[in-house]
């Protein structure tokens, strides 16, 4: 069986969305959303039906001609790679593996010419062909506190201190919410841009306009000048909070401690408007690892069509993969619930 292939989100039928709802990236509304908010090009969407021809699994595919296979490393080699991602820098697969079409998924992504990436998966799906590599494990909070008084006082005293040294080195930023997204405007953007070039890894650049999507809440900190420090997006997904994007201007950022500060910030938003979940996203991990965050860990699944480069790609495998920080250095609260300790729920 070949999967339904669509070359525009506003194809895909209404039926796409059936048990989407935990991954708001996969979703028509989002994916129309996305088309031209990005420098990815071509994405192709396709979906496997039930023997009854209901949903079953679904995925979005993009290719890039020249993608830096080895960005984990010191090296730079570039190959044609076939994406199954969402053209977005998010913790979240972009595929929905259904209960019976996952070997035909593999079979057909297997079939692609070049580099194939599966990217953001559990580390439970493996599939023949693959080497699975760890990628940036997304950084998450639970919320388990009734204010941020409550969070603030559960952190020991190394790392409360360390919070009310940047709640009061910020003490004179002024933050506030954009109320009409279509505000933000080219001096936001050039912090993204700023913020971007400083990444280590960079797959997509983002459009001015994805910033003024109307669904996000965007928020900016100004110093008392009133020049942009910084920005921070948010995204509601149920009762989870998604940490975006943000952009800073590096050197004002730092004086004013406006990074954590913004953590600090999403914190007691989350708290106040009764998020149970706060995803973080997967960069700047031990700032976000210091305020209590702990590691979901995700991975790549990767093949090659050439079976020479396949079999290289296994054996180096474990040289191209992410090495995160060792997640027991940071013991932040005095409690933690025992279904926590692991740090992969």
């Amino acid at each position: 069986m070949r999967p339904l292939e669509f070359t525009a989100a506003a194809d895909l039928p209404e039926s796409w969305d059936q048990g989407l709802a935990g991954n708001i990236y996969l979703r028509r509304f989002f994916l129309r959303f996305m088309e031209g908010r990005s420098d990815v090009h071509e994405s192709r969407y396709y979906m496997l039906t039930d023997n009854y021809g209901a949903p079953d699994t679904r995925f979005v595919l993009f290719t890039r001609k020249k993608f830096v296979i080895t960005q984990f490393t010191r090296l730079s080699l570039q190959a044609l790679s076939r994406f199954v991602y969402v053209p977005l820098s998010v913790g979240r697969p972009g595929v929905h593996l259904g209960t019976g079409r996952s070997e035909l998924f593999f079979a057909f992504v297997r079939e692609l010419k070049g580099m194939r990436l599966v990217f953001n998966l559990p580390g439970d799906i493996r599939a023949p062909g693959f080497v699975q590599m760890m990628t940036c494990p997304s950084c998450v909070m639970d919320l388990r506190w009734s204010d941020f008084d409550g969070y603030m006082a559960d952190l020991r005293s190394h790392y409360r201190n360390r919070c009310k040294k940047a709640l009061k080195r910020s003490s004179g930023l002024r933050i506030y919410r954009l109320m009409d997204n279509s505000h933000f405007g080219d001096d936001l953007y050039s912090l993204y841009l700023q913020t971007l070039k400083r990444a280590d890894y960079v797959i997509e650049t983002l459009s001015l306009e994805f910033f003024r999507g109307d669904f996000f809440d965007i928020f900016v900190m100004e110093d008392d000048s009133g020049r942009p420090v910084a920005f921070y997006q948010l995204l509601q997904n149920g009762d989870e909070l998604i940490f975006e994007f943000t952009g800073s201007d590096a050197d004002l950022a730092s004086r004013h401690d406006a990074y954590t500060r913004m953590l600090l910030e999403i914190i007691r938003y989350g708290i106040e408007n009764g998020f149970k979940r706060i995803d973080f996203g997967q960069t700047a991990e031990e700032a976000k690892l210091r305020v209590g965050c702990r590691y979901k860990y995700i991975y790549i699944l990767a093949s090659h069509s050439n079976p020479v480069v396949n079999f290289m790609l296994k054996i180096f495998a474990p040289l191209l993969r992410y090495k995160p920080m060792p997640e027991d250095s940071f013991s932040v609260f005095k409690t933690t619930p025992v279904h926590l300790k692991d740090g992969n729920s």
